[in-house]
């Protein structure tokens, strides 16, 4: 582990390169000068289910899109991200608040990338099955509702979509333009 928080973020800003602009995600630094990157804005382009009021009761059904805030405090790496979905509704899932913050099932430990910990973010939103935490859930509706359903083959996992990294030829052309982040801006709508 880099043994100042600037060279952590720093760091960490190279390994998101991995997960810059792929099928299933793209990003944007929205604080702090690069590389050392604060807070991150994602576009996450996966297939996961919401929690819905219709005509006076509560549905189950999907999304397709969202928008996540990555933010690292002034204690990071030592305190972890937070992770909050922006958009409404948020994810109906065991690892996730019903007001859209993320609750990963292992506690935080400094020497976890911000990259590995995105990934496993990104498992929940799939319904990976190795990621809901059925023992100490954040939300505990959707772990019933999980617990009904886990055998149904059609839901789960809610998205397929592997989750690869970009190739080192990739990430070397992204860091060429990763301090105009213009481009990427306007390459996905921030809703």
């Amino acid at each position: 582990m880099p043994n100042n928080r600037r060279d952590r973020l720093a760091q960490d800003f190279r390994e998101m390169l991995k997960l810059q602009t792929r099928p299933y995600l793209s990003w944007i630094a929205t604080k702090g000068e690069l590389p050392y990157a604060e807070e991150y804005l994602l576009d996450v382009r996966l297939r996961t289910y919401a929690l819905s009021v219709r005509e006076d009761s509560y549905v189950v059904g999907t999304i397709d899109r969202c928008t996540i805030r990555v933010t690292l405090w002034d204690s990071y790496p030592y305190v972890a991200p937070s992770i909050t979905m922006l958009n409404l509704p948020p994810v109906f899932h065991p690892d996730w608040y019903s007001k859209g913050t993320y609750c990963p099932r292992e506690p935080w430990r400094p020497d976890c990338s911000l990259k590995d910990h995105v990934l496993r973010m990104l498992k929940s939103l799939q319904y990976d099955p190795s990621e809901p935490d059925t023992d100490s859930p954040a939300n505990y509706k959707a772990l019933d509702w999980y617990r009904k359903n886990r055998d149904n083959t059609a839901w789960f996992p809610s998205d397929r979509t592997p989750l690869t990294e970009n190739t080192p030829q990739q990430i070397a052309a992204l860091e060429k333009t990763a301090y105009g982040v213009g481009e990427i801006i306007d390459s996905w709508a921030i809703r």
